[in-house]
């Protein structure tokens, strides 16, 4: 889809920044890019990369600018005064997630983004992925009797659960939404040591009925990310962004995805660059993000559901 030439703001140029967002804006021939950065040293190294003039380590000197959007991409704590002070300067945000670190501050962006007719968008990448919009739309209406969904790492990086669902696992909640619906948060068993969170299943009783299982382990032999839905005499078993399986008795679908392994040609396939899409699209409409602020509101409440059942595990 073609759009109007936007003007646009990039507030942080950490990891993410330059490993997902920076590779597909600068490429897109409808953008006009500001770069903001509180540390002058990567700034200035990435305006000579990517050849762009405009920008500065003022958060005021971007605003004044009058940008018509701003992809958030800045440290978790930072989102919410950064994200409040562009929609009540009538700038419309794409914040990566977590919008912010609580539920309650992202409803009340999510107010304040209503109240000043702006676009709040949450940067949740996998219900863009190609192969998990095709899989959402071949599964239907069916009801998920049971909705595994897991994710593998090989190292521990965040000292206690809640750390772990906010900053990372909040991606796996997000999804069981997507393909299953909302619920609410029934149990947690956890591993962990002083100082480190290493594993954990959590189970959602589901609107519907059924139950959702959200499986995390830090010990892995690789990364992994893996969905199974049951429901309806189907299965239908995803390896996430790749490939897939639909069985139904003695039948079998497969889909698979032909990106490549490094991380600049799959950010296609992980859904980077359709969730951008998304955002340019719903700032032309003016309709309301599939992955809005108020919908980020109902995972984050689910997030926090299991990690107060956490505090009864030890850690």
């Amino acid at each position: 889809m073609s759009h109007k030439k936007i003007k646009a703001a990039i507030i942080g140029l950490g990891d993410i920044a330059q490993k997902a967002y920076l590779p597909i804006l600068t490429s897109h021939t409808a953008v006009d890019l500001m770069l903001y950065n509180r540390s002058p040293e990567p700034l200035i190294r990435i305006q000579n990369q990517y050849r762009i003039e405009s920008g500065t380590t003022s958060l005021e000197e971007v605003i004044n600018s009058k940008p018509q959007a701003a992809f958030v991409l800045t440290s978790s704590s930072s989102h919410f005064n950064i994200v409040k002070q562009l929609l009540e300067n009538q700038i419309d945000v794409f914040v990566e997630k977590p919008a912010t670190l609580n539920s309650w501050e992202t409803e009340e962006l999510a107010v304040l983004a209503d109240e000043n007719n702006r676009i709040l968008m949450v940067g949740f990448n996998r219900r863009f992925a190609p192969l998990h919009v095709k899989l959402k739309k071949v599964w239907g209406d069916i009801p998920v009797s049971m909705g595994i969904f897991q994710k593998f790492r090989t190292s521990a990086a965040h000292p206690s659960l809640k750390h772990q669902l906010v900053d990372d696992t909040i991606h796996q909640v997000d999804i069981l939404r997507f393909y299953c619906g909302d619920g609410h948060a029934d149990k947690i068993t956890m591993e962990a040591i002083p100082g480190s969170f290493l594993g954990a299943v959590g189970t959602v009783r589901l609107d519907n009925g059924g139950i959702g299982v959200i499986v995390t382990n830090m010990k892995a032999g690789r990364w992994q990310e893996r969905y199974v839905l049951f429901g309806g005499q189907k299965t239908l078993q995803v390896e996430a962004f790749s490939e897939a399986i639909l069985k139904q008795g003695s039948e079998q679908r497969r889909w698979n995805e032909t990106y490549t392994s490094s991380w600049q040609t799959t950010l296609k396939g992980r859904g980077f660059v359709d969730g951008i899409e998304h955002f340019f699209e719903c700032l032309e409409t003016r309709r309301t993000p599939l992955t809005s602020a108020w919908d980020s509101v109902k995972t984050q409440k689910l997030v926090e559901e299991m990690a107060e059942l956490g505090k009864n595990e030890k850690e």
